[in-house]
C-alpha cells in the first residue's frame, strides 16, 4: 500500500528545525514534538513501523557538529543516522548498543541542512514508538569561500552541494559540466530546489539517475505532492534553472505509478534547455494496453508542472521518450508557458507483440486490460490483439489536465504552447480536457495514434500542423466543447496504417480552418466529420453527439460527412459535401 505521510513543521515559522514523518500502515497518526534551539524531540502514541526526518538548516557552511541523543520505548529498536544534503551519511546509530549517548563530528564541510533520519523499521509493528530527542545540539560554522566565475556564479562540482545550495534564497550557482551519479536520496524529491530568486546553471551537466531510488519505500515525503517521487523538484519562487541534461537509467519499477522527472509547482519558475530521457517503467513496450496507472503499471513521466504553481516557463526543453508517462503536463498550474519544447517517442506495432515468445503479453495470452478502442487502438471485444495496429509506446507528448486533484479547488489555468513539435506519442498535444482555454500557436505534431492535436473549449490554435498517418490531425471530441478557433494544416498522411479520418468535430461554437500545402498529401479515403463518435473521444456510452453552428472552411480536396446531429454550419469546401445531417439517428 501506498504510504501515507504527515508533513509537520515545528510550531515557530523562523525555526532552523523541521520534522516530518512517513509509515506504511499509520492512519492519522498521533505524534507530539518539541522543537527548541539545541535539538528536539518526538513523541508517538502511534504503533506501527514508520520513519521520523527531522531536517536542520544550515545558514552557513560547518565544520564540527556535536549532540546528545535519547531514546525511551520501542524507539529504542529503531536506528538513527544523520546525513548531509546528499543523503551522505555522516552518522548512524544501529540501535544495537545503548539507547544514548553523546556525538561529536569534526573536520566536516557540510552546508544547506542535516537530516536526521530515525527508522522504526525493525521495531514490531505492535509496539507503542514513545520518545527520541537530540539535546545540547551545536554546531561551529566553516570559513570557507566558496569559488566563483567572474559573472559571480559559486561554482561546484557535486550534486551534495547542489542540494545545498538548492535550499537558498538568492543565490547564483553552477554545476561544472560533466557526469554526475544521483543513486542517493533522503526523500521521494532526490533534489528539491526550495529557496527563492536563485539561478542555477547547470548548462553540460550529465545528470545519470539510477531508477532504484523510485522503488525506495524508506524516504520521507516531499514538499508539495508530498507522495510523488521525482528526481528534480522546484517549489521556490523565482528559481531558473538553465540545463541539465537528466536521464534515468536502470529497468527498476516505481513503487507508486506517477513517477516524473521533473515536478515543478513554484511561482515565476523557469525551466530553460532541459533534456530528458527517461526509462524505467512497467510493463515498457505495451503502452496503454495494460492500463494507465496502478495494478502492475508504473510511469515515468517527463515534466510534471503543477498546483500551487504559476507564470511557470518551460522553454527550449528537449524530451526523450522511453518509458511509459507523459512528456510534458500540467495539473493545475496558472498561467503556464512551454515553448519551443520537443517531444519524441517510439512507436511499435501489434505485430511485434503477436510475435513474441516469452515476456508480460506473452503471459496474458496476448490480451490487453480490456476490449474495444484503447488509446488510439482497437483490440478484439475480449482483449486479444489484432495484428495491422499501431501504437505508441507512451502517452501524450504535451498534454494539459483540468485539475491537479479531483475534489479539490486546484483548477488548471491558461497554459500557452508555442513553437512545440511532438512526434511518436499517443497524443500530440493535448489540451481539450482543460476547460480555462488554452493557446496553441506554431506547433507541429507528426506519428500519432490517438490525435494529433486534441482540442477543447474555448481553445486557440493557430498556425498549428499534424499529420493523420495512424489517427485524426485535428479532434475536438467533446459535445460540450465551446468557441474553438483552430487553424490546420495537414502533414503528409500518406503511408499511414488503420486510419480514414482526417478531422473530428463536435460540439458548438468552433470554427475551423483546414488546409494543405499538396493535395497528395491526403489519401483519398481520408474524410472530415461533424458529429461522430469515431476514434477519440468517443462518446464510447451511446449518447448522442452533435456539431452546432460550426464555421468549416476545408481548402482540401478531403470529404465533409455533416453526421446526424450536425445543425447551422457555416461550411466553405474544396472537397465533396455528403450531408447526412437529416438522416435519422441509428440507435447504439
Amino acid at each position: 500500500m501506498l504510504a501515507q505521510c504527515l508533513q509537520a513543521q515545528s510550531t515557530s515559522p523562523k525555526s532552523l528545525w523541521q520534522v516530518r514523518y512517513e509509515g506504511d500502515a499509520i492512519v492519522n497518526p498521533k505524534h507530539d514534538q518539541v522543537i527548541k534551539p539545541d535539538g528536539f524531540s518526538v513523541n508517538s502514541h502511534t504503533s506501527g513501523a514508520y520513519n521520523v526526518y527531522v531536517h536542520r538548516v544550515l545558514k552557513k557552511p560547518v565544520r564540527r557538529i556535536s549532540f546528545s541523543y535519547r531514546a525511551e520505548g520501542a524507539v529504542t529498536k529503531a536506528p538513527i543516522r544523520l546525513m548531509d544534503a546528499g543523503a551522505n551519511v555522516l552518522w548512524q546509530h544501529d540501535a544495537s548498543g545503548t539507547s544514548s549517548g553523546s556525538v561529536t563530528l569534526s573536520d566536516l564541510n557540510v552546508h544547506g541542512q542535516l537530516v536526521f533520519q530515525i527508522g522504526g523499521r525493525e521495531a514490531n509493528p505492535s509496539d507503542v514508538m514513545t520518545e527520541y530527542s537530540i539535546s545540547d545540539f551545536q554546531i561551529t560554522e566553516g570559513k570557507i569561500e566558496p569559488k566563483k566565475d567572474a559573472d559571480g556564479f559559486v561554482v561546484i562540482d557535486n550534486l551534495t552541494d547542489l542540494r545545498s545550495y538548492a535550499t537558498q534564497d538568492g543565490v547564483k550557482v553552477r554545476l561544472k559540466p560533466g557526469h554526475y551519479q544521483l543513486d542517493k536520496a533522503y526523500c521521494r524529491q532526490f533534489i528539491q530546489f526550495t529557496g527563492s530568486n536563485s539561478v542555477y546553471d547547470l548548462r553540460g551537466a550529465n545528470i545519470m539517475v539510477d531508477t532504484r531510488l523510485f522503488s525506495r519505500t524508506d524516504l520521507a515525503p516531499g514538499i508539495n505532492d508530498a507522495v510523488m517521487y521525482c528526481a528534480i523538484a522546484i517549489h521556490g519562487d523565482g528559481v531558473q534553472i538553465e540545463g541539465p541534461y537528466v536521464e534515468t537509467y536502470g529497468d527498476t519499477p516505481g513503487h507508486q505509478s506517477r513517477n516524473k522527472v521533473f515536478n515543478l509547482t513554484g511561482k515565476n519558475v523557469t525551466l530553460k534547455n532541459a533534456e530528458i530521457r527517461t526509462a524505467g517503467s512497467n510493463p515498457w513496450g505495451y503502452g496503454s494496453f495494460y492500463g494507465l496507472g496502478g495494478g502492475d503499471v508504473r510511469k515515468m513521466n517527463g515534466i510534471r508542472i503543477a498546483w500551487p504553481g504559476e507564470n511557470i516557463k518551460v522553454i527550449g526543453c528537449k524530451v526523450h521518450m522511453r518509458a511509459m508517462g507523459h512528456a510534458i503536463f500540467v495539473q493545475g498550474a496558472k498561467n503556464t508557458l512551454i515553448e519551443d519544447c520537443h517531444v519524441d517517442g517510439l512507436l511499435r506495432t501489434t505485430n511485434d507483440i503477436l510475435a513474441e515468445t516469452s515476456g508480460y503479453a506473452f503471459d496474458k495470452n496476448f490480451k490487453a486490460h480490456r476490449g474495444g478502442y484503447i488509446e488510439g487502438v482497437m483490440v478484439a471485444d475480449d482483449g486479444a490483439f489484432l495484428p495491422g495496429e499501431m501504437y505508441s509506446l507512451s502517452e501524450d507528448g504535451i498534454r494539459v489536465y483540468p485539475q491537479a486533484q479531483k475534489g479539490a479547488n486546484t483548477a488548471t489555468g491558461s497554459t500557452t504552447i508555442k513553437d512545440c513539435t511532438v512526434t511518436n506519442m499517443r497524443r500530440g498535444i493535448c489540451t481539450g480536457l482543460n476547460t480555462a482555454g488554452d493557446k496553441v500557436i506554431n506547433c507541429k505534431v507528426t506519428n500519432c495514434v490517438a490525435a494529433g492535436f486534441n482540442v477543447g473549449n474555448a481553445d486557440t490554435l493557430i498556425n498549428c500542423s499534424a499529420d493523420a498517418k495512424y489517427a485524426e490531425a485535428f479532434c475536438i471530441p467533446y459535445v460540450d466543447a465551446r468557441n474553438a478557433y483552430v487553424e490546420g494544416t495537414i502533414l503528409d498522411s500518406r503511408g499511414g496504417m488503420k486510419n480514414e479520418l482526417l478531422v473530428k468535430i463536435n460540439g458548438s461554437g468552433h470554427e475551423v480552418k483546414i488546409q494543405t500545402a499538396d493535395p497528395a498529401f491526403i489519401p483519398e479515403q481520408m474524410q472530415i466529420k461533424l458529429s461522430t463518435s469515431e476514434s477519440y473521444g468517443g462518446p464510447w456510452d451511446g449518447s448522442p453527439t452533435h456539431a452546432k453552428e460550426i464555421t468549416l472552411k476545408n481548402k482540401t480536396k478531403a470529404p465533409v460527412v455533416l453526421l446526424p446531429g450536425t445543425e447551422k454550419v457555416q461550411l466553405e469546401s474544396e472537397g465533396n459535401v455528403l450531408d447526412e445531417s437529416k438522416n435519422k439517428r441509428k440507435s447504439k
